[in-house]
């Protein structure tokens, strides 16, 4: 695979400044080396033993690799850290960024494995507590030329966490047939079947048939998953909940400050949270956010459903830690108290949000771990490379611009002659004309100026319809080169977003063969920031 490099903008400013080394970094970070970060962390304590314990007994549900146990294993010795990053557990991994973010894990654990001298183990923290199912409950595909959304059916209408949604082996199965007809069929094809059936037959829950997959797909990797809404996990998270409790005004106060002052360098806010957020949310099978009435002393649901004391929270988190989970404040802070992080992946969004963390951190007297931007790709087939040298394109020019004032611009090259002056100059010409009509109805009767100022413009219309059938059947003559702009933009700009935030790599998978990200993970990537162009 032969890659070259773009610089693109990211999705927000704080982003796209940061990756490009413009952004003041200790205005929102604690810029450091690995080698500090290193000598910070060896001065931690961490619940080690518990946690590997546990990842042990989940990753055995899953059949995990030999190298995938023996990184969990890493994590008992004291000088071993994590390279670290999430995301929501999408259907069939969701669009591929997530397995982007995947190879950035491992890629930078393995460097710094290299270059540290001491085990760095690659984890995956799998947020299977958002209860935003509309964002994951689906792929796109394409149809008839278009970008369709496919939605897994039984997640239409779900509001509960992704861990607690079951999956239905045989309602899976027909998804997944109707997504790889969508495909086409090759030779892989079958294996591919095979392979996604195989991970559902591991699967009880939405979030495991996620696991499932990415465990599968870097299994050679060692790659470790963390189900966020595990029970044994919130067993042992429960300490962090009761912190989280007591400190919740302190938290809100630091990230209030931490904005204000992004603010006044010209940055906006990212993370929106009321002044009595408690930053925890209660599940009984619908998760509710917690907040805190200053006047009762006491927590409560918006709802009205759950009023808490102080005391009573205490015991409910003691009792039921599953029923606890974090918000957006408070999940990079659990991840620090709960892994030795060396460093921690990120995408733009997460880039941002971050960035108004930093006061919240150091409340706890901690720094946080380098952020580093995950890489970024495009894929370029070999047809859609073709397409661009026939309409002679660049990369660049396509992903920043698109193809639809390319396509305009070519069509206006190749019609008539004078073909937009004339249609200019007609409907100037029968404009004199009709006032002159008009002047003269008004003369008969004034009351005909409506009627007579509707029929201009359905004359006006008319020209407009003439001149609309007489491109499109320009276009449909040259169909064929039409076609490949569309073609490009389909790839590379389907719903005027980048390929990484639509695709899903099992068509990729499905086209280049099953050891497809294996392929891709082994490219020599450069962490420089800039959006990498894969040529296929």
């Amino acid at each position: 695979m032969e890659v070259i490099e773009l610089s693109l903008p990211a999705t927000n400013r704080l982003a796209t400044e940061y990756m490009e080394g413009a952004f003041p970094v200790h205005e929102a970070f604690h810029p450091c080396s690995f080698e500090e970060r290193l000598h910070e962390l060896q001065k931690r304590t961490y619940a080690r033993d518990a946690l590997v314990d546990h990842l042990l007994a989940y990753h055995k549900q899953f059949q995990a690799s030999e190298e995938t146990i023996a990184n969990i294993e890493k994590l008992r010795h004291r000088e071993s850290v994590v390279v670290i990053g999430g995301q929501q557990a999408g259907l069939l991994t969701g669009p591929l960024y997530t397995i982007y973010k995947i190879i950035s894990i491992i890629t930078l654990a393995k460097q710094q494995e290299r270059e540290l001298g001491v085990p760095v183990v690659p984890v995956f923290w799998m947020a299977s507590e958002d209860h935003d199912v509309a964002e994951i409950n689906h792929v796109h595909v394409c149809d008839e030329g278009k970008v369709k959304k496919y939605v897994y059916p039984p997640l239409a209408r779900e509001k509960r966490m992704a861990a607690r949604i079951e999956l239905n082996e045989d309602d899976c199965k027909q998804w997944i047939d109707e997504v790889l007809k969508t495909y086409g069929e090759t030779d892989v094809t079958n294996e591919l079947r095979a392979y996604i059936y195989e991970c559902i037959a591991k699967s009880k829950t939405i979030a495991d048939f996620f696991a499932a997959i990415v465990l599968s797909l870097f299994a050679k990797e060692g790659l470790v998953v963390v189900d966020a809404a595990h029970p044994h996990l919130r067993a042992i998270e429960s300490k962090w909940f009761m912190t989280i409790a007591h400190d919740h005004h302190m938290m809100t106060n630091a990230l209030n400050e931490q904005q204000r002052h992004l603010e006044k360098l010209g940055y906006s806010r990212t993370i929106d949270v009321s002044p009595m957020c408690a930053h925890l949310f209660y599940d009984d099978g619908q998760r509710r956010l917690l907040y805190y009435d200053d006047a009762q002393h006491c927590f409560y649901t918006k709802d009205g459903v759950y009023r808490f004391t102080r005391d009573e929270l205490r015991q409910r988190i003691e009792s039921e830690p599953q029923s606890f989970s974090n918000n957006v404040v408070t999940r990079p802070l659990m991840q620090e108290w709960l892994f030795p992080t060396l460093a921690f992946i990120a995408g733009p969004g997460e880039i941002a949000y971050w960035a108004e963390l930093k006061r919240v951190f150091e409340h706890f007297h901690w720094h946080m771990p380098p952020i580093v931007p995950r890489l970024s790709l495009t894929l370029i087939e070999r047809h859609i490379a073709t397409d661009l040298a026939d309409v002679q394109m660049t990369v660049a020019e396509a992903l920043t611009n698109g193809t639809k004032q390319a396509l305009e611009e070519w069509v206006r090259n190749n019609q008539p002659v004078a073909f937009d002056e004339t249609f200019h100059e007609a409907k100037k010409q029968i404009a004199h004309i009709h006032e002159q009509l008009r002047q003269l109805g008004m003369q008969v009767d004034p009351h005909l100026e409506r009627v007579m100022l509707k029929n201009a413009e359905r004359v006006e219309t008319q020209i407009d319809y003439l001149q609309q059938l007489i491109t499109r059947r320009m276009l449909q003559k040259h169909d064929v080169h039409v076609r490949k702009y569309e073609r490009i933009e389909l790839s590379l700009r389907p719903n005027n977003m980048l390929q990484e935030r639509v695709w899903n790599v099992l068509y990729y998978m499905n086209r280049y063969g099953l050891d497809f990200v294996d392929r891709l993970l082994h490219v020599d990537y450069r962490w420089n920031g800039m959006h990498k162009i894969v040529y296929l």
